[in-house]
C-alpha cells in the first residue's frame, strides 16, 4: 500500500506545474472540479460558532495563535502523506469566518484521518512570529483577550500531537480536489468541571493546557467541506 501510494504522489507531482496557494473552485457536496493539476487538497479553518463571544462578558478573546507543523492524512494506521510540514502559525478568525491555510499535492488514495502537532518551537528552530518567543523561552499557543474586564496574555508552553477522525471518508483522485475544514473551539480551553479558569493565574495553567492537549472536549474536528460553510458534507 505504501509504496503504491508514493509511486502515485511521484507521478503526480511529474505533470504538476506550480503548487497552488488559494484552491478556490467550483464545488458542490461531493467534490471541487480542479482547474489545474498541481492541487488536489485544500485546508481551511474557523473558529467554532459555539465558542465565540460570551453573553456574561467574563471572557472574550481577540486573538488566538497556534503554532502547527506536520499536517499529514492517513489512509490507514501505517500509511500517511504529507499535507504542509511547518511549523507555521495558525491565525484564528474568532468571527466565525472560514479562512484557507494552503493547498497542497497529496497522493491519490481514501483518507481516513488528519494529524497534526500543536507544536512548541525548538531552541534551533526559526521563530516565525516573534511573539512565539521571548527571554521567558517559546511556546506553542498564545491567546489574547479580557478575563472580567481585564487584559490577558496567555502563552503555552506545551507540544500536543492531535489525530482527527474524518466523520466521512476523503477520497482523492485525479479529477477532482477536497476542501478539509478543521474547527477551533478556543474557549473551552478555559473552562473545567463548568467553570471559567481564569487564564491570568498561574495556578490554572496546567488545566488549560490539559485542555488545548488532550481534545477531551472535539476542541479540534476536521471533516471534508467543499462548499466551505462550516458543516461537514
Amino acid at each position: 500500500m505504501k509504496k503504491s501510494i508514493f509511486k502515485n504522489k511521484f507521478r503526480f507531482l511529474i505533470s504538476a506545474i506550480i503548487i497552488s496557494a488559494a484552491g478556490f473552485y467550483g464545488c458542490n457536496n461531493d467534490s471541487s472540479t480542479v482547474t489545474s493539476p498541481s492541487d488536489n487538497l485544500n485546508f481551511s479553518v474557523m473558529s467554532s460558532a459555539d465558542s465565540v463571544g460570551d453573553a456574561q462578558n467574563i471572557l472574550i478573546l481577540d486573538t488566538v495563535k497556534i503554532l502547527i507543523k506536520d499536517i499529514k492524512l492517513d489512509v490507514a494506521s501505517e500509511d500517511s502523506a504529507n499535507f504542509k510540514v511547518g511549523p507555521f502559525v495558525l491565525f484564528l478568525n474568532l468571527s466565525s469566518s472560514i479562512n484557507p491555510i494552503s493547498s497542497s499535492v497529496i497522493p491519490y488514495g481514501v483518507y481516513k484521518k488528519v494529524k497534526f502537532e500543536v507544536h512548541k518551537l525548538n531552541d534551533n528552530e526559526a521563530i516565525p512570529d516573534p511573539e512565539f518567543a521571548d527571554i521567558n523561552g517559546r511556546y506553542s499557543v498564545i491567546i489574547k483577550g479580557w478575563y472580567l474586564g481585564n487584559y490577558f496574555i496567555y502563552k503555552s508552553t506545551k507540544s500536543a500531537h492531535q489525530k482527527l477522525s474524518f466523520p466521512v471518508d476523503l477520497p482523492i483522485t485525479m479529477d477532482y480536489y477536497q476542501n478539509i475544514t478543521l474547527v477551533v473551539r478556543p474557549y473551552i480551553w478555559f473552562i473545567k468541571n463548568g467553570a471559567y479558569l481564569d487564564p491570568r493565574v498561574s495556578s490554572n495553567s496546567n488545566d488549560i493546557d490539559n485542555n488545548i492537549k488532550d481534545n477531551i472536549n472535539h476542541n479540534f474536528k476536521a471533516f471534508r467541506d467543499n462548499d466551505r460553510n462550516g458543516i461537514p458534507d
